[in-house]
Order: structure tokens, then C-alpha cells, then sequence
């Protein structure tokens, strides 16, 4: 978990592999009194492999991307992004040129 700030604002990031998604998963929550205004992000990278134990990114065409109500500013969004990128988790067989 981090946290991140913008001004006043603050932000808490996490990520997780989720049992029942096979997938891993990556969170972005303004920490905030009022929780039906909160900004939510949550970016869901399916296990290529989830029998075989050791996570493997599906290609990009299966990750999910699910947002709630509110506003992130664009330097978290961005910072977010560049997280879940450099991950590596973010696979694109197209431009791979095959498959996993």
C-alpha cells in the first residue's frame, strides 16, 4: 500500500492478486470522509495461467478497467498508469508480435 498526495488530497493505492478473479488487481481510493464521492479505480489483470502458481498477465484485451463517480487529477491518474506499466503487467501480444 501507498500513499499518495495532491495538494490536500490524498491517495491510497494497492494492489493484490484476487482468488475468486484469478487476477491481479490494482486500486487506486481518494482517502476521504464521504465515501459516495470517493474517486475509485480499479484495473483487473486476468492470470493467464491460475492452476500453474506463478501469476501471468493475460493479454491486454482481457483487462478490465472500473471506475467509480468523482475526480481523480490527472497527475495521480498518470502516476497510477505509469505504476501498473512498469509493472509489467500489461501485456500486448499484438504488438508482441504471437501470443503468451
Amino acid at each position: 500500500m501507498e500513499i499518495w498526495t495532491d495538494g490536500t488530497r490524498r491517495f491510497e493505492v494497492n494492489s493484490y492478486y484476487c482468488l475468486p478473479d484469478s487476477a491481479w488487481t490494482w486500486e487506486l481510493v481518494e482517502l476521504s470522509d464521504s465515501y459516495n464521492a470517493t474517486p475509485r479505480l480499479s484495473v483487473s489483470v486476468p492470470d493467464a495461467t491460475p492452476e500453474d502458481g506463478q501469476f501471468v498477465p493475460d493479454d491486454v484485451a482481457q483487462v478490465d478497467v472500473l471506475c467509480s463517480s468523482g475526480r481523480v487529477p490527472w497527475r495521480i491518474l498518470r502516476r497510477f498508469i505509469g505504476l501498473i506499466e512498469e509493472s509489467g503487467d500489461i501485456r500486448d501480444a499484438a504488438a508482441e508480435g504471437g501470443s503468451h
